[in-house]
């Protein structure tokens, strides 16, 4: 709750929207009581999870060990005899 009403206190004071997607209207019409109450109701969207890409070294080692096997593979490989 107390991270909708500082998205309410960042809206009003930030100018954006004026508030009026967090409620404001209710808050300053009805009060702190009313409000809580009618946000409550509103479902909180998920949290969004993001993907962490691998790390780019991690890359860069599987990126060399292919092209070694490849020139490697290209040269001749391993011929014993």
């Amino acid at each position: 709750m107390a991270h909708r009403y500082e998205d309410l206190r960042s809206a009003v004071l930030g100018g954006r929207d004026r508030g009026s997607r967090h409620g404001w209207a209710v808050l300053a019409r009805s009060g702190m009581a009313a409000w809580i109450k009618a946000v409550a109701r509103i479902p909180v969207p998920p949290t969004a999870v993001r993907h962490q890409p691998p790390e780019p070294l991690a890359v860069a080692d599987e990126l060399v060990e292919v092209l070694a096997l490849m020139a490697w593979t290209a040269a001749g490989g391993c011929r014993s005899g």
